[in-house]
């Protein structure tokens, strides 16, 4: 799998679990990758539901104290890649 195949992968799967916290609201049809999350309205209890999701779909940890600009999902998917390329 190419780099760019696992990126895009990579969006889907995080594009799924913003949905499904989201209640369906925010997906890949209705905000870019590159949307900000705060543009969205979404809430910070929201925010730390989809860190949770990430964290136990993909099997992987998050510091967010260390990482406060993970505010869309190219930003998540720039991180995760760096950290885990096998995600």
């Amino acid at each position: 799998m190419s780099a760019e195949d696992a990126r895009l992968e990579l969006r889907k799967q995080i594009f799924a679990i913003l949905s499904e916290v989201a209640g369906g609201v925010l997906d890949s049809q209705n905000i870019e990758s590159n949307t900000e999350f705060p543009e969205t309205g979404m809430s910070s209890i929201e925010y730390l539901a989809l860190i949770e999701k990430i964290e136990t779909k993909l099997d992987v940890f998050i510091d967010l104290e260390a990482n406060e600009d993970l505010t869309s999902v190219d930003k998540f998917c720039d991180y995760l890649l760096e950290q885990a390329p096998s995600v």
